[in-house]
């Protein structure tokens, strides 16, 4: 006859114990006794008892969950710039022992409200929304319904919706400094326009390459896609090659773009670097392995998963009302880029 499974009542009932003291001496709570600690213990591994996360809820009001909410995106679970985010939320969350929930932020999603019942149903203790778009209006019901959210690697604009993100602007600063040292003068910029990041990131690059010298009719720019895949990007390259022939750099919002220019311009007969120099953003993990080698700014998305779980659980633990937070980035410079070649 199979042995009925040892219940959280069980080892209260064999300890002369409530239920939530139980569960206040499986989450380490300091206001457990040692001796009652030592006894609820010592049964516990007398029946190798395995807590779930509800009987370890009923004292730490936690549901020992985290909500994580991506964009409704086409793939977006093999995305890579959503894994090395994804990967960060995920090593905090396990060092902390909390499990994670993820969802799409598709209609479905929307339409029910998940982005505030779930925390109100205990399902999670807190959500993540990573990389939401400038469409995303929902979040206004979010900042107002006062939930412990954190927004990762974006932000939403006059709202004191909690957010950690990298910096942007500067990111178009280290970008746009170096392309002109190295003598370019007609740079095309591959935008996405789609997050309020992006949006920083393209007026940034614009507007410290006008204060350097150059000209609206130097700095074009087209829209990357919705999806900036390699695919936009290779698209992109192409209407800024067919339209502005003189271009010596191209400058991609993000490492998957580039990859795309490279390919477009290689399918063109153009030697990158030496005809055309092409830039990306984030650094993700292929970079260094494009051909050539391919010249980013540095963005820990890893470390933005990280300090974004980080900094939610302390909300959620009312350690800290809210939290905004910047990163800085770094300018890794590789072979896709250098000097400007001569114009005829």
């Amino acid at each position: 006859m199979t042995q009925n499974r040892t219940t959280i009542k069980d080892i209260a009932r064999e300890c002369g114990v409530s239920l939530s003291t139980v569960s206040l001496v499986l989450n380490d709570n300091p206001r457990i006794g040692e001796k009652t600690r030592q006894k609820v213990q010592e049964a516990v591994r007398r029946h190798s008892y395995q807590p779930n996360h509800q009987a370890r809820g009923l004292a730490s009001k936690s549901s020992r969950i985290m909500s994580v909410v991506v964009p409704n995106l086409s793939h977006v679970f093999s995305d890579v710039y959503f894994g090395e985010i994804l990967n960060g939320v995920h090593e905090r969350a396990s060092e902390s022992d909390y499990k994670l929930l993820i969802d799409v932020a598709n209609e479905k999603f929307l339409a029910n409200q998940d982005y505030v019942n779930i925390i109100r149903a205990r399902r999670a203790d807190g959500m993540l929304f990573v990389a939401s778009s400038i469409h995303d209006n929902y979040l206004r019901d979010v900042e107002q319904a006062q939930l412990p959210v954190m927004l990762v690697n974006h932000y939403y604009p006059n709202s004191k919706l909690s957010y950690v993100t990298v910096d942007y602007r500067q990111s178009a600063q280290r970008a746009a400094e170096h392309l002109l040292s190295l003598g370019h003068k007609r740079i095309g910029l591959i935008a996405g326009t789609n997050t309020y990041t992006g949006l920083d990131f393209r007026d940034a690059f614009l507007t410290y390459c006008r204060q350097k010298g150059l000209t609206e009719q130097d700095l074009p720019w087209v829209e990357g896609g919705p999806y900036w895949s390699q695919e936009d990007g290779f698209a992109a390259a192409g209407k800024l090659l067919e339209q502005y022939p003189g271009l010596t750099a191209i400058m991609a919002a993000n490492d998957r773009m580039a990859m795309g220019a490279i390919s477009c311009a290689a399918g063109r007969g153009l030697r990158v670097p030496q005809d055309l120099s092409v830039m990306g953003v984030d650094d993700i993990p292929s970079a260094p392995f494009t051909s050539p080698a391919l010249t980013t700014i540095k963005h820990d998305l890893s470390e933005v998963g990280r300090r974004s779980f980080d900094r939610l659980l302390a909300i959620f633990k009312k350690e800290a009302d809210s939290h905004q937070e910047v990163l800085p980035v770094e300018l890794v410079v590789r072979e896709s880029t250098g000097p400007a070649p001569q114009q005829a």
